[in-house]
């Protein structure tokens, strides 16, 4: 099932940017058409993955939550419509937060877990190892990392055979920002 809904998913993405047009320089202001995460930044942008800031601005270097993670990996796997969901699948992620129907969403995907004490912490910075994570359970690789060793080490070892690790090197501890989330989430699409 996981292999079929990865094959799907990868044909869809595909699919999707092939509909996108290349490119073009300079989606926002803050975002240099020279800098290496510049591309990436624009094709997620155009597939309404990734979206600016209320200034306009993408703000590359701005840390990522966890919560904006899951929201992100519901747009790529094209789950952000209808998205409703009643009470709270973690203690602290009320019916009322932003987030609540998104890290819903992933969770009952099987994508994220939250921390085990029944907390997801959606205000935390999203890490290296928990990207990576989320992005092979989206791939339907998990299985792989498993096999590899288990979170964290097996599930980055999948995401960079895969191509899926973005093109930086972090310690899997690292605070993700903006810029580096774009560039791993535009690994899907490669």
């Amino acid at each position: 099932m996981k292999r079929i809904l990865g094959c799907i998913l990868v044909c869809a993405l595909m699919g999707g940017l092939l509909a996108y047009p290349a490119f073009a320089a300079g989606p926002f202001p803050d975002v240099d058409e020279a800098a290496a995460y510049a591309e990436a930044v624009g094709v997620l942008q155009n597939m309404g993955i990734m979206q600016g800031e209320p200034d306009g601005n993408f703000h590359p270097s701005n840390k990522v939550t966890r919560a904006q993670m899951a929201a992100i990996i519901c747009r790529v796997l094209g789950e952000e419509h209808d998205l409703t969901f009643n009470g709270t699948q973690f203690l602290d992620v009320p019916e009322t937060h932003w987030a609540n129907s998104y890290v819903a969403r992933v969770a009952s995907l099987g994508i994220v877990n939250g921390y085990g004490d029944g907390a997801f912490g959606p205000e935390d910075t999203v890490t290296y190892a928990q990207a990576l994570t989320m992005i092979v359970r989206t791939m339907g690789l998990e299985e792989n990392a498993v096999m590899a060793g288990g979170y964290p080490d097996g599930y980055i070892k999948v995401a960079v055979e895969n191509g899926l690790a973005g093109e930086f090197s972090a310690d899997q501890n690292e605070l993700l920002t903006r810029w580096q989330v774009a560039e791993i989430v535009f690994g899907v699409f490669q």
